[in-house]
């Protein structure tokens, strides 16, 4: 008995432990690549911090002047839609959306909105035959700026 009791107060004071690590959010550097601005073609930095919660994550993106965008897409992955086809295949070219995004099985879209009202429609896709999980995709801005997305 003393034995089990043993076990059972270890199992305890770990479990805590592994659920408060699984909640804490994840950062990551991220660029936003202009592709028809005319105001600017660098690079736009931001961090890329992903929350993960009990069936969505949660995604904020800061750039560097400031500000800040926030959006949530549910854990379940959901199969692309064609909306931003012909965004994939402007950034990426013809055909990329066929051939590369439609058959991911690692995909997400979500509106990103700013505190000002902004709005970014942002869809990733896991990058075939990468193995450290590197994601790729495209993004839409409320003026029709395109954006290629990734690190």
């Amino acid at each position: 008995m003393p034995r089990l009791l043993n076990r059972l107060a270890r199992t305890t004071a770990v479990l805590p432990l592994l659920l408060c690590s699984a909640c804490l959010p994840i950062s990551a550097p991220f660029h936003l690549y202009p592709i028809n601005s005319p105001a600017s073609s660098e690079p736009i930095p931001c961090r890329l911090r992903l929350h993960f919660g009990w069936q969505t994550i949660t995604i904020t993106a800061t750039l560097p002047n400031g500000g800040v965008f926030s959006g949530s897409f549910p854990t379940n992955i959901t199969p692309p839609n064609r909306e931003l086809a012909p965004e994939w295949d402007q950034v990426f070219g013809a055909g990329f959306f066929n051939a590369k995004v439609l058959g991911s099985p690692k995909h997400f879209r979500t509106t990103l909105k700013s505190e000002a009202g902004e709005a970014l429609v942002l869809e990733m896709h896991g990058i075939p035959g990468d193995t450290k999980g590197g994601m790729e995709g495209v993004a839409v801005d409320g003026h029709k700026g395109i954006y290629k997305a990734g690190y």
